[in-house]
């Protein structure tokens, strides 16, 4: 008898083990949802997975994606191969300044994609970015130039650059 009411604790704790870990935090939701509505947010990425080779950890590496309405500003470090010709440029990564073209945002099942192109000299860049409900996001980069490379990330509110 003592060793079925020892199970039905032990079973009793591990549901309530289960139901605290069960769905992300409500106001975390909310917030994330508020940011990608505004268009005003940032994204830093922890992980560069470069189509060839292995995780890379970009913890303390400068890399960012800041969306500010119609405005995009990035900086995210390259880890592959480059198809043309034209060298590796000093920037040391993908980098881009401007307005956002061909923008298309989707919000499905609680997350959200946004799919945005950029031209920089002849290199034609697509950027797939899913943010999911509880803040992180996945960011998936086609250029004309290089090969394929995701970044997995946290996104946050978006910093005035007299802060950094």
């Amino acid at each position: 008898m003592k060793l079925k009411i020892n199970y039905l604790y032990i079973l009793g704790f591990l549901l309530i083990l289960q139901s605290c870990g069960g769905s992300a935090d409500a106001s975390k939701v909310s917030k994330t949802k508020l940011l990608v509505d505004s268009m005003q947010f940032e994204i830093q990425h922890e992980w560069a997975n470069p189509i060839i080779g292995g995780r890379i950890n970009l913890i303390g590496n400068p890399n960012y994606i800041r969306f500010n309405k119609d405005s995009v500003d990035l900086f995210l470090p390259y880890f592959g191969e480059r198809y043309s010709g034209g060298g590796y440029n000093s920037e040391g990564g993908i980098v881009y300044k401007g307005l956002i073209e061909d923008l298309d945002v989707n919000t499905e099942d609680k997350n959200t994609q946004i799919k945005f192109s950029a031209d920089k000299g002849t290199e034609s860049l697509n950027f797939m970015i899913t943010v999911y409900s509880e803040g992180s996001a996945d960011t998936r980069v086609t250029s004309s130039d290089r090969s394929f490379i995701s970044y997995q990330g946290q996104i946050d509110e978006l910093k005035n650059e007299k802060e950094e």
